[in-house]
């Protein structure tokens, strides 16, 4: 195992045991990696791509397998009204690796600190619709448009047609205050 794939397993356990619920859900720890990769440019080598819940990457889930196997995290599927999702939690062989990655890990506590502050009490609606605007912003920014906030906003509401403009305007205000956004003009 390389140093990278270590760091990437070891963040895993690692946030689900700083999460202020103690555990965290696969949608969570999909824009968790996003935005320590986007947003603090931790190097994980991920390559995100926009997918229907946001901003995806395969190998995360894969990570996510992987780390189950090696008993770092374990994952169990809960019931909510509406529908399902997964509680991953630390397991017993997460200190093992943790130990192994401590450089890596103490190098980014700052980071994964910060993410935990600013997105730990999300939902998963919350954080698909913040992932998507930060994911719309970098593209805005790789294409060198700037500025209109209204852009930004109308194409989010049409990649994310089942939030009201409201809640996007909102999130995107929260992420524009938070310093987060690199292509509107404040």
């Amino acid at each position: 195992m390389n140093e990278r794939d270590k760091a990437r397993l070891s963040l895993i356990p690692v946030l689900a045991e700083n999460h202020p619920a103690h555990h965290i859900g696969r949608t969570a720890l999909m824009k968790y990696m996003y935005f320590l990769q986007t947003l603090r440019a931790v190097p994980l080598g991920y390559n995100f791509s926009m997918y229907s819940y946001g901003p995806f990457d395969s190998d995360v889930l894969a990570d996510l397998s992987t780390a189950e196997a090696m008993n770092l995290v374990s994952s169990s599927q809960v019931s909510f009204m509406g529908g399902y999702g997964y509680r991953i939690q630390p397991a017993e062989g997460a200190g093992r690796l943790k130990h192994e990655a401590r450089e890596f890990l103490s190098t980014h506590q700052k980071d994964i600190d910060w993410l935990l502050r600013e997105f730990g009490t999300l939902n998963s609606a919350e954080l698909e619709l913040a992932s998507t605007i930060v994911y719309v912003d970098r593209e805005f920014q790789d294409m060198g448009i700037t500025g209109e906030r209204a852009q930004l906003i109308g194409l989010v509401n049409e990649i994310k047609p089942h939030f009201r403009r409201d809640q996007v305007e909102r999130s995107f205000e929260s992420l524009r205050q938070k310093g987060l956004l690199l292509t509107i003009d404040a």
